[in-house]
């Protein structure tokens, strides 16, 4: 693994608890995940690690999450609307939203585990993911450029960032249960870290 399960489950609280006191769904928030999770590592880690963004398919526990749009010609596309986005780093993949999948997917009841696979482990196509942890990625850079400057434009993404940098701590550190942030108002008010317990990995 690149980084501990430990330290992986710290970096998604941060980020899952900042998502809800913006009243944010942490479910549905995979750019702020990518791109806090990368900014976290390059800072804590000194890991070069950058967001992507595009079609993702995975198998978990025997049960297929597809993000992706269909097209008219039959084929499916991570460009439009039903993207997802994760980390890539140092050869490895990591999805700090995989934690809120049970929220994404209720229907699948699925269990909050760890992602962290090697990118050398991915399946040849979208149609080969036929074991548990199986996955497929297909990063649209031209897409996700526009859809990330457009989405960095907001001031208060780069205060969010360094507040998730901030807040977090490598384990065995010990870490603040909960910090104080200021709205557009200047009014303080108290955040607590909070996140789905992990029941493993994904593998």
């Amino acid at each position: 693994m690149l980084i501990k399960q430990s330290d992986y489950h710290r970096i998604y609280r941060v980020i899952n608890s900042l998502l809800i006191n913006e009243n944010a769904n942490p479910a549905t928030a995979s750019m702020y995940f990518s791109t806090f999770g990368a900014f976290i590592l390059g800072h804590h880690f000194k890991i070069e690690a950058k967001p992507r963004g595009g079609l993702a398919a995975y198998n978990l526990g025997g049960k297929r999450i597809l993000f992706a749009d269909h097209r008219e010609d039959g084929y499916v596309t991570g460009a439009g609307e039903n993207f997802h986005c994760w980390v890539e780093a140092d050869g490895w993949a990591i999805d700090f939203m995989a934690p809120a999948f049970p929220k994404s997917a209720p229907d699948l009841r699925l269990p909050s585990k760890m992602f962290q696979r090697p990118l050398s482990s991915m399946a040849s196509s979208i149609n080969d993911l036929g074991r548990s942890g199986d996955f497929f990625y297909n990063a649209e850079p031209d897409a996700m450029a526009e859809r990330f400057a457009a989405w960095r434009k907001n001031p208060m993404i780069g205060d969010l960032a360094t507040v998730a940098t901030n807040w977090f701590r490598t384990s065995p550190k010990q870490m603040k249960t909960a910090i104080s942030v200021r709205d557009q108002y200047g009014n303080e008010k108290s955040v607590p870290l909070v996140g789905n317990l992990l029941a493993g990995v994904w593998s």
